[in-house]
Order: C-alpha cells, then structure tokens, then sequence
C-alpha cells in the first residue's frame, strides 16, 4: 500500500516471460514521485514495452506487485484506433469506455485538440490521416479524464517539429501541475528533459551508463 503522498507508483521486484527459462524481465523496482518524467530506454526486445503493458494492465505480472492510487493514462507504440471511425468518433468510444458522458467527453476533446492543433481533422476518417496525425490522435486519447500518470512507448514517431514542441509542452505542464510521465524513447536530445533515465537491461531498470546517457536523482 502506498502511504507516501508523493509517492504515485510503486513497482516491487516484477518479473514476467512468455515462455518458461526465457525471462523477459527479472526484477523490476521503481517509485514514480509526483512532478517526475522518467525515461527508459533499452535494445529492442529488453521488454520495454512489457513493462508498460504490465503497469497499465494489459499484461500480468508472474510475481511481483504494482500499486497505484492514480489515474493512469497510456498512449502505446503500435497505434490503437478504429480506422473507420472520424477522429471525434475514435475520442467519444474511448471516452465512453472510460465512463464519461458525451457533453465531459465533447469538453476534453477540444482541449486537446487545441492543445495539438488538430481540431481540422475532426471529422476525418482516421484511415485517411498522415501517420503522423493518426500519432497525435493515439497520444491525445491518452489525455482523457486528466490522468495523474501518463505511460507512453515512443509517443511522437511521425510527428512533426510544432507537434513534437506541443508535445513536450503538454508534458512540463503536467509536471508543474503535480502529475508525472514514464516514457520509452530512444531520442538523445531528450534526456535534458528527464527528471531520471532509465535503462532496461538483463531484465532490469538501472541508470545508465555515464557514457551513455545522464542519470539523475529523485525530485521529490
């Protein structure tokens, strides 16, 4: 149980494999705080986006335990849609499974159209949008119900630089507000930008090398 009120997420020794004697990962532990963007990076096929996959719920753990009292946000690398549905469509099924009504769904959505500047494509069939767009439209659904926690596998591959700004924009500004980010990205330049990087080897989160990345302190 999580009795620390910064304290949003707890991870403890999670371990996880597809098949048996081919361990994926073999302890994770990691306390998310409030006000934190941690980045984790890692070879293909470490288990990245198992991990997420795990924290969000779409995976079991073997052993371990995840606790959390937050709400939880996800936007995953592979783009989830419904191709035959507009944009607004897309937001109003995800909305509703998440149990808002139309007029709370309608409010969010233009928020975050705002937010990403892709309010022109509302009535667009999302099969007919640039990858790029379909990836603004995976991210901006994860922002529905103002989550505490966003988890996001390499949520700007396709977008454009004015995008890839807002992007970040929305990210600091959940940070100030108290919120925190957990993000798969591979992207150099963005480890000024994290509170701590990651790295997922052997089946586990350590920082990484000096030589390789920056690795910081907790900021409580």
């Amino acid at each position: 149980m999580i009795d620390d009120k910064n304290l949003l997420l707890e991870i403890k020794d999670v371990k996880f494999h597809y098949k048996k004697n081919n361990d994926i990962l073999t302890g994770v532990n990691l306390e998310l705080y409030q006000n934190e963007i941690i980045g984790i990076s890692g070879e293909n096929g470490s288990g990245k986006s198992t991990l997420l996959k795990i924290l969000v719920g779409l995976l079991k753990p073997k052993t371990g335990s995840i606790s959390t009292k937050s709400k939880i946000g996800y936007s995953p690398q592979n783009i989830l849609l419904f191709d035959n549905l507009t944009v607004a469509e897309n937001f109003h099924v995800f909305g509703r499974g998440m149990g808002y009504d139309k007029k709370a769904i309608k409010d969010q959505m233009y928020d975050i159209f705002d937010k990403l500047n892709f309010a022109k494509y509302e009535k667009v069939l999302i099969k007919n949008l640039s990858g790029g767009t379909k990836q603004k439209v995976n991210f901006g659904i994860s922002l529905i119900g103002d989550p505490d926690i966003l988890i996001l596998d390499e949520p700007y591959q396709g977008m454009d630089y004015a995008s890839f700004i807002a992007f970040w924009d929305i990210q600091f500004e959940m940070r100030k507000l108290g919120k925190s980010i957990i993000i798969v990205s591979h992207i150099i330049e963005d480890q000024s930008k994290f509170s701590r990087s990651l790295h997922l080897i052997k089946g586990k989160l350590q920082c990484c090398k000096e030589e390789d990345c920056k690795c910081y302190e907790v900021k409580n």
